[in-house]
């Protein structure tokens, strides 16, 4: 029995404890200092069910259909994007077939957030897809708001959340500037989403707040004339990310700027534990020719966020 004693060595075992906070500390660390990224990305027609719009220029049959779910994700960065704001999708499913492909491509879990919008005209919706797996969740259920149901028949708001801080996304698809009064009932669906900014900065200054998805604006980034300059006037102020790129902005096939990603001052200035670091555009050139309803003509555009 003295011999059993002697051969018991608990040495190793006491390193491997000793070792096991201090892991634990640096998976903390890491996490609240860790970039995310938000986009989006307007899908050009992707519509799976045979009977909605049948003169969309949309994929033809299952293969074609998830093909370009596949596409679509294979034209994102390399990084996996917390949260994608989409446009032009039919319904949940599409959500569900690029939830798919995201996390064939990326490894990380996706959630499709989803709720039907109101567009008699064309069918079209917005949602998004949400990364599961970095330590973020979404608060309560996606949803339409009362401040722009009457303005905004396409459009979505996600509150999202992790241990630290709180931020409020809307996705958006504006209609276009086109026929009797086209121009002014798109001016009022900026000032729809510039109330709606309000109501949320009248409440807390420092509010981390986005509104991104596909404005329909043909004007330049920065030009004053801009449908969507009425938003910028929001007290505390929202800001074009797109701003703070030094070249010529397009996230469009045609050299326009459709797509943007708006935010407010506390985001602009990490006020509340987000702060804007960049922003890129992925541009390609899948957007013309016979495939196009394979891609899209719209590019993706990715801000990037430093988490403290």
């Amino acid at each position: 029995m003295g011999n059993t004693l002697r051969s018991f060595k608990p040495a190793p075992l006491i390193k491997y404890w000793i070792w096991i906070p201090l892991l634990c500390l640096l998976v903390i660390t890491s996490a609240r200092g860790a970039d995310i990224s938000i986009g989006t990305l307007n899908c050009y027609w992707f519509f799976g069910q045979e009977d909605v719009n049948n003169k969309a220029d949309k994929p033809h049959g299952k293969q074609e259909y998830e093909l370009k779910a596949g596409h679509l994700i294979g034209l994102l960065p390399q990084d996996p994007p917390l949260f994608l704001g989409l446009q032009e999708i039919g319904c949940n499913e599409e959500l569900q077939a690029m939830a798919r492909s995201a996390q064939a491509r990326y490894k990380h879990p996706y959630q499709p957030l989803f709720v039907k919008g109101k567009d008699s005209a064309t069918g079209q919706n917005v949602g998004a897809i949400f990364d599961t797996g970095r330590g973020w969740g979404v608060y309560g259920r996606p949803s339409r708001v009362s401040d722009l149901e009457r303005s905004l028949s396409k459009h979505l708001v996600v509150r999202l959340t992790n241990a630290t801080t709180t931020l409020d996304v809307c996705v958006v698809h504006l209609r276009r500037p086109m026929d009797n009064g086209g121009v002014e009932k798109q001016i009022e669906q900026n000032r729809a989403l510039m109330r709606w900014a309000m109501g949320h900065l009248a409440k807390n200054p420092k509010a981390n707040l986005i509104i991104l998805g596909d404005f329909n604006e043909a004007k330049k980034v920065g030009d004053p004339r801009q449908a969507l300059a009425v938003i910028f006037k929001s007290q505390p102020p929202m800001f074009d990310a797109l701003t703070t790129m030094n070249r010529k902005i397009r996230t469009h096939t045609d050299g326009k700027a459709y797509d943007r990603i708006i935010v407010s001052e506390a985001v602009k200035r990490g006020l509340a534990g987000i702060k804007l670091e960049s922003v890129q555009i992925q541009s390609h050139t899948h957007g013309n020719g016979p495939n196009r309803r394979l891609y899209t003509d719209h590019f993706p555009v990715v801000a990037v966020f430093d988490v403290k």
